[in-house]
Order: C-alpha cells, then sequence, then structure tokens
C-alpha cells in the first residue's frame, strides 16, 4: 500500500527537482538558495545511501548530475532516514561544525517542504472522495504555495479588496500601515486559496462575504412595532451568534491545516478580525460605536477576538520552534564578525587597486572588479547598521534613504542643520531620523532621532570612513534612480541591480555574513535579542536598559518578555551573591562591631582590615553589576 508521501513523490529525485522549482520560483528566497539545497543534499547526503561522492573541491556539474540520477532510484519512503543519513556523511568526511550546522538547516528545509506537500495532497484526496459521494468531481489545483494571487482575484473579490485596503489604511477605518496591511493580504490570501486549491471551492464564490457573514446588529425599520421589533431583535441575534459559529469554524478548520504553527493561526485570525471589521463597517457607524470595547457587541468580532487572544497565549506559552541558542551567539562574536568583514572590505580594496597596475594577469592573480568591492562594502555597513548602534528592526535598515532618514548635519538643542549649512569648522555627524510613518511602533514613541557613532574599527578609521566611502564611490556603480541606501546588486529574474533592498533579500544577507563568519545563522530579530541579553548579563543600570529600550522602540515590558533571553541561572544569580554578602555582613557585625560616628554615620577611618576588604568586596562587586566591572574601588586614602 503506498503512503501518502509516495502518492505525491514515488522517488527523491522527483521531490528534489520539484523542490529546486519551487525555490527557483520563490521571489522570497535568496539567489543561492537552490545551490545551498543541492550542496545539502546532493554532496552530504546522496554518498551516506550509497550514490556517488565528490572527487574534487568542488562538486561539477556532471557530479551534481550524476548524484540526482541516483536520487531517482531512492524511494521517497526513505524520507525520516535522511538527517541520520547526513550525520553519517558529515563523521565519515570530518565536517566542520559550522558547515554541519548550514547543511543540517538545508536539509530541514527540504524535508519540511515535502511535509507541506504531503499534507496538501492528504487533505485533498480525503475532500475529493468525500465530495464524490454527492457532487460530481472537481478539479482540484496542487502548488507548492496554494495561496491565490492578485492575478486570481475575480472581480467581485478584487472588488472587495480595493474596498479593504480604502478602509483598512483610512485614519477613520483600520489605520493600518502599509506593511500590516500587505501582511493581511497575504494571510487572507493564503486562506482563500486553501479554500480553492485544497478545498475545491469555486473562485467565484470567493467573497468577503463567504468569510465573514453580514448580519444586521438591530432592526432598523421605523415602522415595526414594539412586538415586532422584539421579536425580529431576537432573530438577528440568533443569526449573529450563527455567523460568529460559522467563522469560528471555518478558522479551526484551517487551523488543522496548520496544526504544527501557533504564529501562523494567530496571524490568519487577526487578519479575519480585520475582514470582519471591514464587513460590518456600515453598521458600526450607523450605531456609532467605538473601536474599542463597544464592538463586542457584534457577536462575530467578539469571537474572533477570542480566537486570536487564545492564539497570543498559547503561542507565548509554547516553547519556541527554534532554539534561540542555535541561531545566536554572543554580543562579543557579533562585534568580532563586524571587524573581520571589515578586514576582508580592506583586503578586497587593496587587491583591486592592486590588480589596476597589473597589465597581462598571468593565472593565479586576483581579478577584482569595482563592483565586487561595492558588494562586500555594502554587507559590511548592513551588518554596520545592526552593530554599532542598538539594533533596530529590518525595516529601519532596509529603508535607510539619503536626506530623509539617514541625515548628515547637526542636531543641537532639537534643530537639525544640515552639513551644507553648518559653518565652517564644524565637522558634521551622520543621523537616523524616523517620522510616524517609519517605524513600526512610531503611533507610541512619536518621531525618533538617534546619532550614528563614527565607530572606530581598529585600523585608524572609522564608522563613517566605509560609508562615506559607499555613497560616493561604489553605490553609484549599480546605478540606483533613488535615495535609499542599500541596493541590489546582481541581476536577477525579477529584480535589476540598483532597486532598493527588499526586506528578505537584507534578512538573508545578516543570515549568509553569521553563517560565513561565526557558523550561525543570525537573523536581525536575533540581534536584538542579543543585544538586550548581553546587556542583562552586565547588570547595566536601569536607566541604560531604558535607553537601550527608546534607541530600539519598545517598551522595557517587551524588553523583559521577548528580548531578554538570559539563561535562567544567570538570571537568579545576582540574588544569590546578595544573599552571600548578606550572611557575611551578618557574621562580620557580630563579631566586630562597626565603629560608628556621633552622628551614628560609620567611621571608616576605624575600619578593621577585615572590614575594609569585606566592604571592598561588596563595592566592587556592585560597580561590577552596575558598569561591566570598569569601576575600581581602593581604600587606600582611608
Amino acid at each position: 500500500m503506498a503512503t501518502w508521501d509516495s502518492v505525491v513523490f514515488p522517488t527523491l529525485g522527483e521531490a528534489f527537482r520539484a523542490y529546486g522549482q519551487a525555490l527557483a520560483t520563490d521571489l522570497e528566497a535568496s539567489s543561492n538558495s537552490v545551490n545551498l539545497a543541492r550542496m545539502a543534499v546532493l554532496k552530504f547526503t546522496v554518498p551516506g545511501l550509497g550514490g556517488p561522492a565528490q572527487k574534487g573541491k568542488r562538486m561539477t556539474a556532471a557530479e551534481q548530475a550524476a548524484a540526482l540520477s541516483f536520487l531517482d532510484g531512492v524511494s521517497v519512503e526513505l524520507v525520516a532516514t535522511l538527517p541520520e543519513v547526513q550525520r553519517q556523511v558529515f563523521d565519515s568526511l570530518q565536517t566542520a561544525e559550522g558547515i554541519r550546522k548550514t547543511n543540517r538547516y538545508q536539509l530541514r528545509r527540504f524535508l519540511d517542504w515535502m511535509q507541506e506537500q504531503r499534507l496538501a495532497k492528504a487533505v485533498a484526496l480525503v475532500e475529493t472522495q468525500e465530495r464524490q459521494q454527492t457532487k460530481p468531481p472537481k478539479q482540484i489545483h496542487h502548488k507548492g504555495r496554494y495561496g491565490l494571487q492578485p492575478q486570481q482575484w475575480p472581480p467581485a473579490l478584487r472588488a472587495d479588496f480595493e474596498a479593504f485596503e480604502v478602509f483598512g489604511c483610512s485614519p477613520l477605518g483600520l489605520n493600518l500601515r502599509p506593511a500590516s496591511y500587505n501582511c493581511f493580504v497575504g494571510n487572507l490570501n493564503r486562506l482563500l486559496g486553501w479554500l480553492h486549491h485544497i478545498e475545491g471551492e469555486p473562485l467565484e464564490s470567493l467573497t468577503f462575504s463567504r468569510l465573514i457573514r453580514l448580519v444586521p446588529l438591530s432592526p432598523n425599520d421605523a415602522e415595526l412595532t414594539a412586538v415586532q421589533r422584539f421579536l425580529e431583535q431576537n432573530r438577528l441575534h440568533d443569526a449573529g451568534a450563527e455567523a460568529a459559529s460559522e467563522a469560528s469554524a471555518l478558522l479551526n478548520h484551517y487551523f488543522d491545516f496548520h496544526a504544527g504553527s501557533l504564529s501562523t493561526q494567530r496571524v490568519i485570525a487577526q487578519a479575519l478580525l480585520a475582514v470582519a471589521k471591514f464587513v460590518y463597517r456600515a453598521e458600526i457607524e450607523r450605531l456609532g460605536l467605538n473601536q474599542g470595547l463597544e464592538l463586542n457587541c457584534v457577536p462575530v468580532i467578539r469571537r474572533l477576538r477570542q480566537i486570536y487572544q487564545e492564539r497570543c497565549k498559547a503561542e507565548k506559552a509554547a516553547p519556541p520552534v527554534i532554539d534561540y541558542a542555535s541561531r545566536s551567539i554572543p554580543w562579543e562574536e557579533a562585534v568580532q564578525v563586524l571587524l573581520q568583514m571589515r578586514q576582508a572590505v580592506d583586503t578586497v580594496i587593496a587587491q583591486y587597486e592592486q590588480s589596476r597596475y597589473i597589465i597581462g594577469k598571468k593565472k593565479g592573480q586576483p581579478k577584482r572588479s569595482l563592483k565586487r568591492v561595492g558588494r562586500d562594502l555594502q554587507r559590511f555597513l548592513i551588518i554596520g547598521f545592526f552593530i554599532v548602534l542598538p539594533p533596530d528592526r529590518n525595516r529601519t535598515v532596509r529603508e535607510l534613504e539619503m536626506d530623509r532618514t539617514l541625515l548628515l548635519g547637526r542636531l543641537e538643542g532639537g534643530l537639525f542643520t544640515p552639513a551644507q549649512r553648518l559653518p565652517l569648522g564644524i565637522e558634521p555627524r551622520w543621523y537616523i531620523y524616523l517620522a510616524k510613518d517609519d517605524y513600526k511602533t512610531a503611533k507610541f514613541y512619536g518621531e525618533s532621532w538617534i546619532e550614528v557613532p563614527d565607530t572606530p574599527l581598529g585600523n585608524n578609521l572609522g564608522f563613517y570612513h566605509y560609508l562615506d566611502l559607499w555613497i560616493r564611490e561604489y553605490r553609484p556603480l549599480f546605478s540606483p534612480n533613488h535615495k535609499v541606501l542599500f541596493v541590489t546588486t546582481n541581476q536577477r529574474k525579477k529584480t535589476a541591480p540598483g532597486k532598493p533592498q527588499g526586506r528578505a533579500n537584507l534578512t538573508q544577507r545578516v543570515i549568509s555574513e553569521f553563517e560565513k563568519y561565526a557558523g550561525v545563522p543570525v537573523s536581525p530579530q536575533k540581534l536584538r535579542s542579543m543585544y538586550v541579553t548581553q546587556l542583562k548579563s552586565l547588570g547595566v543600570e536601569s536607566h541604560v536598559l531604558e535607553s537601550a529600550a527608546v534607541a530600539m522602540h519598545h517598551s522595557r515590558a517587551m524588553q523583559d518578555r521577548v528580548y531578554d533571553r538570559q539563561p535562567q541561572p544567570e538570571k537568579i544569580q545576582p540574588i544569590l551573591d546578595f544573599n552571600l554578602q548578606l550572611f557575611e555582613l551578618i557574621f562580620v557585625a557580630e563579631e566586630q562591631p562597626l565603629p560608628l560616628m556621633e552622628d551614628g554615620k560609620i567611621d571608616f577611618a576605624a575600619l578593621t582590615r577585615e572590614q575594609q576588604e569585606l566592604l571592598q568586596k561588596g563595592l566592587a562587586h556592585e560597580a561590577k553589576r552596575r558598569q561591566g566591572g570598569r569601576l575600581s574601588v581602593n581604600f587606600g586614602g582611608l
């Protein structure tokens, strides 16, 4: 009997080919995602299955074709053994741990993708069999990504999305930021695509009213008698409760499809809640309801709010899907990554300058180009903006725009003076200025100014030198027609060089550089956690933590709840040290009472040596807790 996996893909070869096609057409995937997948499967897994192994330093195209051909004869039912097979290959090749981590991750992505295809196929087959008993068979479309594309929207659904955009982005509606609105649209497309591709519903039936049924909240007929109005109100109440149950059942059915992802369940519940507010907007306006608790009188909104809050609580209580330790490094190592990248940039610049004067290059001599130098310099600066400043979100770094959010000049007394208007002798500084629409939490914290420090990088040059070099000499090589600081540097299928960096592209750049230099795939989000964890571990004072929270645009509560990843033993060590000092002070006080002056204060000059040493130990520990050990304590003057 065939398993569900073999129904989808009969061999590992067919599965891997389909996976490669999915990566190649994925707009959010990095440019080298296909090559990384081939390395993990063809180089580090196929030999363990008895297939051909790489012979030279690099895997040739012929060797890749031979390995893929071998997989065509391997049953997909062996998929569960692949992680162990890969481990055995690692051991036989004595592969470094950093390379193991990268390729374990790539193999896991392939296996997760296969699981998604298996689940989608299984659900579709079961539902098809059930519908065949009462309805003629329908054509079910199977795609790696089941969400609808905008070009697939039927006219009625397109009209719904257009009206939803107006309502969602309006200050009188949901007042969503463009990024939040786009997330809602993406999640709704996945829900609608699931209804169409997996559940088999026709495209023409997919409208917002299919997701949320509108039931008036009260009778709107002024000619009804009191009895008629009472009966109609009861009918509407029952119909509203039924509509809420329908929306709840739809969500729960979709949650079964995403049973392993609480975050997916949370965001789709949030998106459907936004749709409910949109569908009921006329009723809400007719009754003069505010957007707060008053909306709970709408049964479907009240129920969706409950589901959303339940998923939020469940997600917070659940262990992380990806272990924090496996995706992070100590902050000191992150700084070392930046310094190593600076050394690499200096090297490629020197090699380019040298190669300019070599006539008739010989084999083996470095061949550098200005664009190659520019690519390395931009990657260094991207990492630099996350390291020399308290790490901000991906969006802030990605959307840095000269003369708008990245400004050169002087900020004094709340007034900014551009560089070209500064008096002679006043050196300009770089600043990041974020207005109310430029970052996620702007509506809570308002506009933001932060100075970019000219951090010394160990070669008598600072961060400004490389930033100016990029803006002045290398960024123009990619012919941008805008002022966004970071640009695409490679020709892609749908992106030409010089376009603003995309979110996924910048995230992948950060992950790739940390994989390269530290052996750990650290994302921009993890950098924020690493930084806060470092501050907590150093025991910095409260005002320093408050300053970091302001710079990172979140609250102290968020800092403690989300970003502080100190191990539990480290968090409780300060109170253990305090208890030990307390006992020591009590014992010394009993044996040698502290000398007091007439006003009741301690007479420091009369302290015994043992008392001085104990007090010095306590002050030194407090100094280390507050300032990371930078304050020395000396009683030589007593």
